[in-house]
């Protein structure tokens, strides 16, 4: 039903004018009919074929130019006078060139040269019983009157009727070409630009994500590993002799010292995770800060220690901030956590502890520690190793290489 009705609604235009075309026409041959000009049914059937070729000419365009070759010919062999009705083929010229297909437009556009000298020889006919016609009378006889050899004016008038309207159509045909084309330009820019915006959004969802989790990364190793230290002196402040006063104000002053650095660096991630650089890129410090804790650390250098770029200090900060507080979570209290540094071609840090009896799983922790780590590390070409050394005794090593010749970040850290 829905169908129909739009098949219906697109013709409604056509079907009006063919209408109003077809009123007129039949009004002329009544006229024609009861003033004896012509009582044949030939101006019935001219009437009925200009209206049908002007319904067509936007839906079927070959059928509206058959359809008026045809009505010439019937007209030029039957000696059937020019009816004021077929003005309407100006319409029909226009919308031939207007809507027909590139075949149709150049065929209409060579008919009308052809069609103008094929009317002035039907006309030529007409005048030689030009007493029995009204219209070609009223075009010939004032011409003869005045002196004026009728051909020279008939035929620039068919011409131009015919042509005019074509070249006007052909016009209509080009600039509703262009138009589309801007029309298309215009949606094909606002989709590009839709797109870009869709693409600038995802990207800043994306960098939003990204900052998120790269400061819950930030924020898992600062506490996890303030929160280890502060563990470890406290347990171990259980072992001082309670006697012993200055002993245990030392052991509560390192944890007080182990907190405010923590709440420190905390206070100083959440309130810009891409600043502070040089408070979070000194292995050394780090080092220290964990000795200072209480904790039993060795340190051994190879090669020729250099500055690190930026992106990679952090990265080598932060591996090295879990792997100690891996190692102190993890390990045995009575012994020292060895950290064995490389400097090659890559920076190989190694982080050794004796664990506590019954270990034996060389990634003790599978939370973000250690994925937070293998991360890290790959956003920078380097890798990860988490093993047990073939040695007695559980003793973890986890050991981290990173490409010293690398200045510039390898990818994105992952969440």
């Amino acid at each position: 039903m829905t169908m129909h009705a739009t098949i219906i609604r697109t013709w409604i235009p056509d079907l009006s004018v063919g209408f109003v075309v077809l009123l007129f026409g039949l009004w002329e041959a009544s006229t024609n009919l009861y003033s004896d000009f012509d009582t044949t049914v030939i101006p019935w059937i001219v009437v009925l074929g200009t209206a049908t070729a002007v319904t067509l000419v936007r839906k079927a365009g070959w059928w509206s130019l058959a359809i008026l070759w045809l009505l010439l010919i019937v007209q030029a062999t039957t000696m059937t006078d020019v009816m004021i009705v077929e003005l309407a083929i100006v319409g029909v010229a226009f919308g031939l060139a207007r809507w027909g297909s590139k075949t149709l437009l150049w065929t209409s556009g060579l008919s009308i040269p052809i069609a103008t000298f094929f009317t002035l020889g039907y006309i030529g006919l007409l005048a030689g019983g030009i007493w029995r016609t009204r219209i070609a009378r009223n075009l010939i006889v004032p011409l003869l009157d005045g002196g004026i050899s009728w051909p020279l004016v008939i035929l620039p008038m068919i011409a131009g009727m015919l042509a005019l309207p074509w070249f006007a159509g052909l016009a209509a045909r080009y600039w509703g070409t262009a138009r589309d084309s801007r029309l298309s330009q215009a949606e094909a820019e606002a989709e590009a630009f839709a797109a870009h915006h869709e693409r600038t959004q995802m990207e800043e969802i994306a960098t939003l994500r990204e900052g998120q989790a790269r400061l819950a990364r930030d924020v898992h190793d600062v506490v996890g590993h303030s929160l280890t230290v502060i563990l470890a002196q406290a347990e171990s402040a259980q072992f001082v002799d309670s006697a012993d006063s200055e002993a245990l104000k030392a052991t509560m002053a390192n944890i007080a010292r182990s907190a405010r650095s923590s709440l420190q660096e905390v206070r100083a991630v959440l309130a810009s995770p891409d600043g502070d650089l040089e408070y979070r890129t000194d292995l050394d410090t780090l080092i220290e800060a964990t000795r200072a804790s209480g904790n039993d650390i060795t340190v051994t250098d190879s090669g020729a220690p250099r500055p690190l770029p930026p992106e990679l200090a952090t990265v080598a900060f932060r591996v090295l901030q879990e792997m100690l507080t891996n190692a102190i979570k993890h390990g045995r209290r009575d012994t020292a956590i060895t950290i064995t540094r490389d400097w090659g071609d890559q920076l190989r840090i190694a982080v050794t502890n004796h664990a506590e009896p019954g270990a034996d799983d060389p990634e003790p922790s599978r939370g973000n520690g250690i994925d937070g780590m293998r991360r890290r590390l790959a956003s920078v070409g380097g890798s990860l190793r988490v093993h047990i050394a073939a040695e007695p005794g559980a003793i973890f090593v986890a050991s981290a290489s990173l490409p010293l010749r690398a200045g510039r970040l390898v990818g994105t850290v992952g969440a």
